[in-house]
């Protein structure tokens, strides 16, 4: 076999060596979808962030979405999915107003969180803040 037959079929072998390599796919990731009201409202604007329960062993990657008018996607632009397992949800809420160096206008709180057990699959998690 001369040297031009010899080359397509090493690139081939080597394409095919490269594909079965494990961790190649990576994770699977899921992406959560839902609704936030605050004091009974849907939340203007915010920011939902879903990190893994390192205390039970998750150390997958960090999930979150914006929230405007009360819905957030993971799947949106700007958005990241999770794996499934034990995360701790924290949303930060403003009032959408934008300001000066204040995007999403003034904060209305930013301390909720709430822990939560996440399915392998994608999933609808809805959240309510009560109002001070």
């Amino acid at each position: 076999m001369n040297q031009s037959r010899r080359l397509p079929i090493l690139i081939i072998v080597l394409v095919l060596a490269a594909a079965m390599l494990p961790g190649c796919g990576g994770p699977t990731i899921y992406h959560l979808s839902g609704k936030v009201s605050f004091a009974g409202q849907p939340l203007p604007a915010g920011v939902i962030y879903f990190d893994p329960d390192y205390t039970q062993k998750n150390d997958g990657p960090q999930g979150y979405a914006f929230i405007k008018d009360g819905v957030y996607r993971t799947s949106a632009e700007g958005g990241a999915g999770v794996l499934g397992g034990p995360y701790l949800a924290r949303i930060e809420g403003f009032d959408g107003q934008p300001g000066a160096e204040l995007p999403l206008g003034r904060p209305l709180f930013t301390d909720f969180s709430q822990p939560l057990e996440l399915p392998a699959a994608d999933s609808v998690q809805n959240f309510e803040i009560p109002g001070n």
